[in-house]
């Protein structure tokens, strides 16, 4: 398919992210941007397997199977806002965690999707923790101080 491009969807509105006339950019499999060039996409459409997207300048089938393994990335600024409960992943990198009493435990500094659901990595002063974002687990968020809280719940963070 002369250049088009299957993309798996990390996001629950892929057909927003993906709408013709957005602007995108190429990252490593691991999520760093590799190419600062601007892609924008002409056609998108959902199959079984996620969408096949089409971008300006990217006809050949040859140049878009060296795309293998890529990340497709939209700058946050261009995307709708997230619903009321809702945030998108790359908002919880930089969070303040703080124990269920405020004491604060660390810096959230990477993020996981896993089939069992997002996991916060916190950057601790004994070394990092996973955390599953659940709200089991978050006691609450405070989004304009950038902080969570945790339940009190044992051997959670040590």
């Amino acid at each position: 398919m002369r250049g088009a491009l299957l993309v798996e969807s990390k996001s629950d509105a892929p057909g927003a992210v993906f709408a013709p006339g957005r602007v995108v950019f190429i990252g490593s499999a691991d999520g760093r941007r590799v190419d600062p060039t601007p892609r924008t996409i002409t056609a998108a459409r959902e199959v079984n397997l996620g969408w096949i997207v089409s971008l300006a300048g990217l006809d050949d089938r040859t140049v878009a199977e060296s795309w293998k393994a890529r990340t497709v990335f939209a700058d946050a600024d261009t995307l709708p806002p997230p619903d009321e409960d809702d945030v998108y992943l790359h908002d919880l990198i930089g969070l303040h965690v703080h124990a269920h009493d405020g004491t604060p435990v660390g810096t959230v500094c990477d993020v996981y999707e896993a089939p069992q659901g997002v996991l916060i990595e916190v950057e601790t002063p004994h070394g990092r923790r996973l955390v599953p974002w659940r709200d089991e687990l978050i006691a609450d968020a405070d989004w304009e101080a950038r902080a969570v809280r945790l339940v009190d719940l044992p051997g959670l963070i040590d």
